[in-house]
Parts: structure tokens; sequence; C-alpha cells
């Protein structure tokens, strides 16, 4: 379990164990009042907040925002991206996100395209007895999903797969953090391509778009393109692993959900269960407020904890397990979870997501019906970059053990 301060204000919890089963300690700070000041892994500290009705509201909350430029003092102000990748952090893309719910319907026939897409990827593997599914699918198949939603041509998505390669697998070194610079280089590089003229893709839209002066005026495109290659990414790829990991235990929520007559409701119910994104951005508070009974000064840090939100018996309902995590229910209708944010906030592109998971995932299993993990709950690492949480390694066999 985390470590808890001793002297009753910042506590100390973002630690390995914290990483591995965040969930006994989310549940005390929730108990014992919702928003506590803690220390960040970097050293300043911040107000996190547990509790899903204040995370809900801090979400739609205008006092609380994005901009660095509300940051004062000492907490923790996470990092800044540079221009011009950084919309999300210096305004409120509002005509960007209406860009995207353009887009959602190209994500209709993803159930016909899913098969053809990533067949190829998971055929090579048949015949291996055991393997590492994070490194062979999950790692991988991103780079293959943004390729084909994008329109992106074959050595984009080989320049994407060498950024997850270098910052995502197990014992890479850098954070993403720290690889700015290469992501500008893909983003620059995407751009210059999708002037080729590829009419009939996301990509083209979007160029056309910035040409024709929607999104150019505030350099929207790139900022778009950044939280899309890249924080999807991450959240594909922890889910994806997640999920697998998820269902080897639960057969009976697997064969729900692959039954259901709409798999969103299960994609819905996964996200909530494993929140990819523990944390949503940090905020900066625009002047005083409270939250949860305690006073939040203007320049202050808030750090809403989507991951605690999601399992608060509060207001969700269900078996609770012995971390404090409430049990996975595919059937779960409505599930108002929080895991892709809320409101103004809320994930650019969510609405492609679940499509998109829904449609893979379903063809994993169509290709696999007997995949399963080789792993204990115990033996499993996460790897957690703080905000991003998900399996580092998952042994799984294709087939049932003879």
């Amino acid at each position: 379990m985390g470590r808890l301060g001793d002297d009753g204000r910042v506590q100390n919890i973002f630690d390995a164990e914290f990483a591995r089963e965040p969930w006994p300690v989310l549940r005390s700070l929730r108990a014992a009042g919702g928003a506590h000041r803690v220390a960040t892994p970097d050293g300043p500290p911040a107000w996190l907040i547990t509790r899903y009705a204040d995370v809900r509201a801090g979400l739609l909350d205008e006092r609380l925002s994005t901009n660095l430029r509300y940051s004062r003092g000492s907490d923790y102000r996470g990092f800044a991206v540079p221009k011009p990748l950084d919309v999300f952090q210096t305004g409120e893309p509002a005509r960007m996100r209406s860009l995207i719910v353009g887009e959602l319907r190209l994500a209709g026939d993803w159930s016909d395209r899913a098969a053809g897409l990533i067949g190829k990827s998971l055929a090579a593997l048949d015949g291996t007895r055991e393997f590492d599914f994070v490194e062979r699918v999950a790692l991988p198949l991103p780079a293959v999903i943004l390729g084909e939603l994008l329109g992106l041509h074959e050595s984009e998505q080989d320049s994407l797969s060498a950024w997850a390669q270098a910052t995502l697998a197990p014992g890479a070194s850098p954070r993403a953090r720290d690889t700015l610079g290469a992501m500008q280089r893909i983003i620059n590089a995407v751009i210059t391509e999708g002037r080729d003229g590829r009419a009939d893709t996301m990509l083209g839209r979007l160029v056309r778009s910035e040409i024709a002066g929607a999104t150019s005026e505030s350099g929207e495109l790139p900022g778009l393109l950044f939280y899309l290659l890249f924080v999807w990414y991450e959240v594909l790829m922890d889910v994806l692993a997640g999920a697998v990991f998820t269902f080897s235990d639960r057969p009976e929520q697997l064969e729900a959900m692959l039954t259901a007559p709409d798999r969103s409701i299960a994609v819905d119910e996964l996200l909530r269960f494993l929140s990819p994104q523990v944390l949503a951005g940090p905020r900066f508070a625009v002047t005083d407020l409270e939250i949860a009974g305690q006073t939040i000064e203007a320049g202050q840090t808030v750090l809403l904890c989507l991951a605690s939100a999601n399992h608060d018996p509060e207001r969700f309902t269900g078996t609770a397990t012995s971390s404090g995590m409430l049990e996975l229910d595919v059937r779960r209708d409505p599930n108002p979870h929080v895991a892709l944010g809320h409101g103004a906030h809320v994930c650019v592109g969510a609405g492609l997501l679940r499509p998109v998971l829904a449609s893979v995932l379903g063809e994993i299993y169509t290709h696999w019906p007997n995949l399963r993990a080789t792993i204990a709950d115990s033996s499993i690492g996460w790897r957690s970059g703080f905000r991003h949480r998900g399996p580092l390694t998952l042994p799984v066999r294709p087939e049932s053990p003879r």
C-alpha cells in the first residue's frame, strides 16, 4: 500500500506499489475526505481529488484551467509542451474537437475493416505456444490502427512504431515528455505528407481544413495530431493489454462482451474498470475555491483522479474486490465513467475510440478464442508514467494448454 505522509498534510503515495495496485490507497483517500495534498513523483506538491462527485464537478469547473499561465507558487506544473503542440495547455480548442466529431462517420465500418487491418499481425503469431502480448500485439498494434484511422504512409507508421518501442517498451529509458523533439518531427512529417493529395483520409481532410483556415489561426492541427498520435497510443496499448489480462480470469465477462449486440457498452466498462488514464491533465486554480471541504488557493495545482472516481462506490454499484476495485460488469448501463474525461475536456476522439476498441478486441478473440494470460495478478509488472497505467509485460497462450 502506498505510504501516507506523517505530517498530515503532504502525502507520499506515488511509488512502485501504487503503480502496481493503486486501489487500496485511493479507497483510503476517498474515505479520509477526498481532497489531499500529495507529493508528485517530480517532487512539487498538488491537490489530489479522489471522489467521483468532486472529480466530475472539477472537470466542468471553469475555475480550474489547463492553461499554465494560471499556475503560481511551488506546486506541480507538469511539463510545458512546446508550440504549436500546446493547444490543450494554452486554450480551449473547440474547433479542433468539432473537426473530430465530424469524423465519427468514419468509425461505422470499423467492424468490417478490423479483420483485414490486424489479421496479418495476429496470424504471424499462430503456432507460437506462448508470447508476450504487450511486446507482440499491444505495443505495435496502435501504430497500425492509427495509420489506418488517419491515412498514414507506411514510413510514418514505422516512425510512430519506433517512437513507441523507444519510449513505452519494458526497459525503455526516456519518458514520453523527454521525446517531444521526436514527436514534433513525426508530426511535421505527417502534416507535410498530408498535403500530397490524400484527400479521402482523415489526415487529408484535416490538412485541407487547416489550409482553408479552420485550424491554422490557432495552430490547432499539430496539437490535434500530438494528442491522437501519442496520447491515444498509450490509451490503446494499455486498454488492449489490460483487457486481455482482465478477461483471462473472467471468462463469463468475455463471453458477455462477445455476444452483446453492442460491444461499446462493454468497452465503456473496460475503460471504467482499467482507467488507463489515472489522472486528468493538471488543472490550475484561477481563483480561490473549495473542493471536498478543502480550500484550494489560486495558482495551486489540482489533479483529478479519474481512476479513483471510476471505483467510487458512492456512484457505481457492484462487488468490491479486496483491493478496493469495483468488479467488472460488461453489461453496466448506464455507465457515467470519467475514464476519458467529461464535458468540454472529454478525450478528443472519444467517440472514435469506442468502436475502434470494440472491433479490435472482437477480432483478437475471434482469432484466438482461448487467449489467456499465464501470469498471476501478484506477478504482473505495471508501467506507470504517473498519469497512465498499463501492464509492462503479459505472457499469454493463444490456445488452451494441452
